[in-house]
């Protein structure tokens, strides 16, 4: 099923430099694609055979969106996690849990994610180089 947001899926901003690592991945929103736990697996090692690192931010970011939506009820979960990444212009996002749960007979999906930074070098760059990049790419 395409776009199957599961644990350990990564979504990644489309830049020329994720494109360079030849990635198999999917249109996900917008300039965002979806990797599959998989092709996430081998990200690493592809990024490191580059000279570039995929910085892991050990925050964890949540959304809770209700169970009411059908389909899209994943898929707005996941967007509001991307802007949140967004904000801190980070390039790559892990979904690390997935829960549907009910509060009050209310069903609803509880997703975990950490942002991830995809970038050369060895030192993480400051938000505001980040920034610049974003707008570069």
């Amino acid at each position: 099923m395409p776009n199957q947001i599961q644990t350990g899926t990564m979504i990644v901003h489309q830049s020329a430099a994720v494109r360079s690592l030849n990635v198999e991945s999917e249109p996900y929103f917008r300039h965002w694609s979806s990797l599959g736990p998989l092709e996430s697996s081998g990200l690493d090692q592809k990024v490191r055979a580059m000279g570039w690192n995929l910085f892991f931010m050990a925050g964890e970011i949540r959304a809770v969106v209700p169970a009411w939506g059908g389909h899209n009820t994943l898929r707005r979960g996941v967007k509001r996690l991307l802007a949140q990444a967004r904000l801190q212009h980070f390039n790559c996002l892990e979904v690390t849990q997935v829960l549907r749960k009910y509060f009050l007979g209310v069903p609803y999906v509880s997703i975990a994610a950490h942002a991830r930074h995809l970038q050369e070098g060895s030192q993480i760059q400051s938000i505001e180089q980040r920034a610049q990049d974003a707008v570069a790419s």
